[in-house]
């Protein structure tokens, strides 16, 4: 009789416990305009801490994670760190074992003119790039090649046995010189990733070593593996200036080997009540030393967010959330990979993503800002309305240094007091939530960005700001909480959030459709009315989704559907608006003769095929055979254009990262072709071409990827 005694006592301390802690997720508020109560928000504000993630951030950049060894000490330190903060099933997931890169030596010296050490794997070990060779030499003869990307940059160079000086990237030169002339090895002042130019060059930190890799299968089978080393831009120009007055020799000694092992994933659960329900929090672990911001700073804040959670359950602050949490430190993008491989067939409905990558920017010190990077439209979810009425609260108590909320004030006692002026952003890619949005769970990404350290020896503890790691930690709880608490007893209330926050983007949809129309030169007006229409329409759509998107969380079907009902009179008034703008410029509003390309884009309806929903169009584009060249250049062609245009218009680079995948992930078995090119305008501004996406869509089904509804 003993153990159903107790198993009946534990029972009823669990009910009472659920019944004694409220649902944190409750009416909007009219001080703060959340859906979670005052109180709650308070008790994130002030039980986490921004000090605490910082030493959590300075203990993890001490190690080099993108080496098996160093991540290995880390995922084991953030193993036992996450049972200490109260997660639960803590485990490491293995991932495949095979040879992992290790360096136990590498050391570049000047010989002549002077000898004097240049840099080191033991001083700085992202220095040595992983998948450098091994290599013993002395006195060879060093060679500038500039940026190493051009045929002049080699004219007239014996390159056989020398070292090559490059400002370009390592990966280059390493395929010119080393490969097709003979080199023995490269040293690399780049430092600044193309995606980065537009807020840094190279040379504007001259003392900044860059983040490198030698790419795999380099050099052919058997034949060992070339050394690079990465140096600053100033230690470059230091033996350019040596090289003009005469020549320079080195000494080189890398010892480098394979070792049998695997990365793992660090995985844990805060259990919730429904049986079946996930909402999954990521960060990705993996990265060189020291990697604060990137992405120490993610990976440590994940961790104060679930000690911050399980000390308010165990104060009887929260119940347990209605769905599990689940927390997953990984390699970013490999490890996801490799998680979805082996979970994403788990009976269990996972309901959003919540990553977390470069949060602890300082904001003032590397000219950084805090933004939250919305789901596609095309996987449309509340969580976005939740984001931004987060980030709109954020910025109206810590939008100055003394605010008269001291409650709504987030900061830590050893950071800075900067001005918060965070925002959510259209969909960008780069980073783990882009492969859930591609599996269809919605995903969302807090991040700071740009990064004047980003990928580069700066990214040190020191432009760490304990505050921004407050404030991105309580970004998380407060988003996290409405989507893991909400339920049927409060559903309804994100709803209504939902509905608020969609009347003003389905406005800026709006505005910016009919700017377009009046800016338009009259030639372009037919074809620009009818994208301009589509765009509005596909808004209208986004916001019903969204609204849908709450009945799974127990959302009264009734209250969803009349606020859907408003929408679509709202759509019909906004239509006619545009109808209107179009013909006081003269403009015709009949649909225009469809052209064969878009009589067949109409017809054809893309899916993806199951278990491909990750792989992406350059695996396409590179193992197409020779007579489908032309198609697959037609199909760069056309994102290379794109990608042109949008950064001409000023938007980030990663809003067109991987652009073609990001196309491809609106083949939902539902729109057809035209429906994709016109949602695709509805999301970046810019009109692909039919026949481009056709063709984008033919190779992907040729490949097995995609499959066709016809």
């Amino acid at each position: 009789m003993r153990l159903p005694l107790l198993a009946s006592l534990t029972l009823l301390c669990v009910t009472a416990f659920d019944a004694a802690a409220r649902s944190p997720v409750g009416p909007l508020s009219p001080t703060t305009g959340l859906v979670l109560r005052d109180d709650i928000v308070q008790a994130f504000i002030h039980e986490s801490s921004g000090d605490r993630i910082h030493d959590h951030v300075q203990r993890l950049s001490l190690l080099a994670r993108d080496t098996q060894q160093g991540y290995g000490e880390a995922a084991k330190w953030m193993e036992a760190a996450a049972k200490a903060a109260g997660l639960q099933d803590v485990r490491l997931e293995p991932m495949m074992t095979g040879p992992q890169w290790s360096a136990t030596r590498g050391e570049l010296w000047v010989s002549l003119p002077h000898r004097y050490k240049v840099t080191s794997y033991a001083d700085l070990p992202m220095s040595l790039p992983v998948g450098s060779g091994s290599f013993e030499g002395t006195g060879l003869e060093l060679v500038d090649v500039g940026t190493g990307t051009l045929d002049s940059d080699y004219a007239g160079k014996d390159l056989k046995g020398k070292v090559v000086l490059t400002t370009g990237r390592p990966s280059l030169a390493l395929r010119e010189a080393v490969v097709k002339r003979g080199a023995v090895g490269v040293v690399s002042s780049y430092s600044t990733p193309p995606w980065n130019q537009p807020h840094r060059l190279d040379g504007d930190f001259p003392d900044q070593v860059g983040w490198a890799r030698v790419p795999p299968g380099l050099v052919p089978k058997g034949t060992p593996a070339p050394f690079t080393f990465m140096v600053s831009d100033r230690q470059g120009r230091e033996l350019r200036a040596q090289l003009r007055g005469g020549p320079v020799k080195v000494d080189v000694s890398v010892a480098v080997k394979e070792v049998d092992g695997h990365y793992s994933i660090v995985s844990g659960v805060i259990p919730g009540r429904l049986a079946g329900e996930e909402v999954v929090i990521t960060a990705h672990l993996d990265h060189y030393k020291p990697g604060a911001d990137d992405n120490a700073s993610g990976s440590a804040t994940v961790l104060e967010m679930v000690r911050t959670y399980t000390t308010l359950i165990q104060q009887g602050v929260l119940p347990p959330p209605a769905r599990t949490l689940r927390v997953l430190w990984l390699p970013e993008f490999e490890g996801t990979r490799h998680w979805f491989t082996h979970h994403a067939a788990d009976p269990v409905r996972r309901v959003a993503n919540f990553n977390f990558d470069m949060l602890g920017a300082h904001l003032s010190r590397v000219h950084s800002r805090f933004a939250v990077s919305a789901t596609p439209d095309w996987n449309a979810s509340f969580v976005n309305a939740v984001s931004e009425s987060t980030v709109t609260f954020m910025n109206r108590f810590n939008g100055v240094k003394y605010p008269p909320r001291r409650d709504f004030y987030i900061g830590s006692l050893t950071g800075s007091r900067d001005a918060l002026n965070a925002r959510v952003e259209r969909y960008s890619r780069g980073s783990d939530h882009q492969l859930f949005n591609d599996h269809g769970i919605p995903g969302v990404s807090f991040t700071t960005w740009p990064d004047d350290a980003y990928h580069t020896s700066g990214d040190r503890p020191e432009n760490v700001d304990p505050t921004q790691l407050h404030r991105a930690a309580f970004a998380g709880l407060a988003t996290v909480t409405v989507a893991a608490w909400a339920d049927t007893s409060n559903a309804v209330e994100l709803a209504r959030l939902v509905s608020l926050h969609g009347i003003r983007r389905v406005a800026d949809d709006e505005f910016h459709a009919r700017q377009g129309l009046a800016s338009a030169a009259a030639m372009e007006l037919p074809g620009l009315y009818r994208l301009a229409r589509a765009s509005v329409r596909a808004g209208y759509q986004r916001e019903r989704e969204a609204l849908r998107s709450c009945l799974p969380l127990g959302a009264p079907a009734a209250t969803v559907q009349g606020m859907t009902r408003q929408l679509e009179t709202s759509e019909a008034q906004a239509l006619g608006r545009l109808e209107a703008d179009a013909k006081a410029r003269g403009a015709s509003t009949r649909e225009p003769t469809p052209s064969e390309a878009e009589r067949r884009a109409r017809s054809v309806i893309p899916r993806r095929v199951k278990g491909q929903e990750l792989t992406p169009f350059d695996d396409v584009a590179s193992n197409t055979p020779p007579q489908d060249k032309a198609r697959v250049e037609a199909v760069q062609a056309a994102m290379n254009a794109a990608t042109v245009a949008l950064r001409e218009r000023g938007e980030d680079e990663l809003r067109f990262y991987e652009l073609a995948d990001a196309i491809a992930s609106y083949a939902n078995g539902k729109r057809s072709v035209a429906d994709i090119r016109d949602a695709a305008y509805a999301e970046y501004g810019h009109a692909f071409p039919v026949e481009a996406l056709l063709e984008l869509f033919g190779l992907m089904e040729q490949r097995g990827i995609m499959s066709t509804v016809r």
